[in-house]
């Protein structure tokens, strides 16, 4: 009877196991070779040449080309309808004045009605309403707050830059961003001894609107009682800075 026949079971997956184990590590001999091969090979000139960080901003000083003027009615009564009634029958035909006129935005803010206390028991109640009126810097604007501030109180007075003015610089001050990147990648390429470089990725950044920047509230009290319109000419007088940052990496060529 032939020798393998008389061997034990376990004997013979031993076996079998043993020549497959062979087998495999004869296959995985060429793909190891080929993977050290690989390895030694020198990689992409541009994925192991030095890379260098670079931002350049270009900013510009703009007038700001909107204003915008907080006007409030404030009133007192026994009752809280009682002083809602007299602060409307006051923002009322102003608002209606106001939109009926061109070039205008006109908000108006929700009123507030606050106990006026006196020895820890409520006297009275106190009601206030406000609207914001925006508009382009101009001698009538100015005109019309005086008018305004006769029978209102001003509250605040910002200059601000409009959307589409800030859009208009920042398209010019792109192009000189990023022309200052590429010169500030010019001369540090070559300080470091390098002849050129390789852009490798770029990023655009703006710090978006600034909301308007009312005028000092001691100086609002004085000003509005004297002559409001003279707040505002003073708000149009302010600059704004819009500005622009390119940065991103460069990879140095040899």
């Amino acid at each position: 009877m032939p020798g393998s026949a008389l061997r034990p079971a376990w004997r013979r997956r031993a076996l079998q196991a043993a020549l497959a184990i062979a087998a495999a590590l004869t296959a995985a001999a060429p793909l190891a070779a080929f993977a050290q091969e690989e390895s030694a090979r020198p990689r992409h000139r541009a994925e192991r040449a030095p890379q260098l960080s670079v931002s350049a901003t270009a900013y510009r000083d703009v007038v700001q080309d909107r204003i915008t003027v907080t006007l409030y009615a404030e009133r007192e009564s026994p009752q809280p309808a009682g002083g809602q009634t007299q602060v409307s029958e006051l923002l009322g035909p102003v608002i209606a004045r106001l939109k009926a006129r061109d070039g205008l935005e006109v908000r108006t803010s929700s009123y507030r009605t606050d106990p006026v206390w006196q020895q820890s028991r409520i006297v009275g109640w106190r009601t206030r309403g406000s609207i914001q009126v925006s508009a382009p810097p101009s001698e009538d604007f100015n005109r019309l707050i005086g008018e305004l501030a006769a029978t209102l109180n001003v509250e605040s007075v910002g200059a601000w830059l409009s959307r589409e003015a800030r859009l208009a610089v920042e398209r010019e001050l792109i192009a000189e961003a990023v022309a200052a990147f590429r010169a500030k990648a010019d001369t540090a390429s070559r300080a470091l001894g390098f002849a050129d470089y390789t852009v490798r990725d770029v990023s655009v950044g703006t710090p978006g609107p600034v909301p308007p920047e009312p005028m000092p509230r001691a100086m609002m009290s004085r000003a509005a009682a004297a002559d409001a319109a003279r707040v505002a000419r003073a708000a149009a007088d302010g600059k704004t800075t819009v500005t622009v940052t390119v940065s991103g990496r460069v990879a140095l060529r040899p």
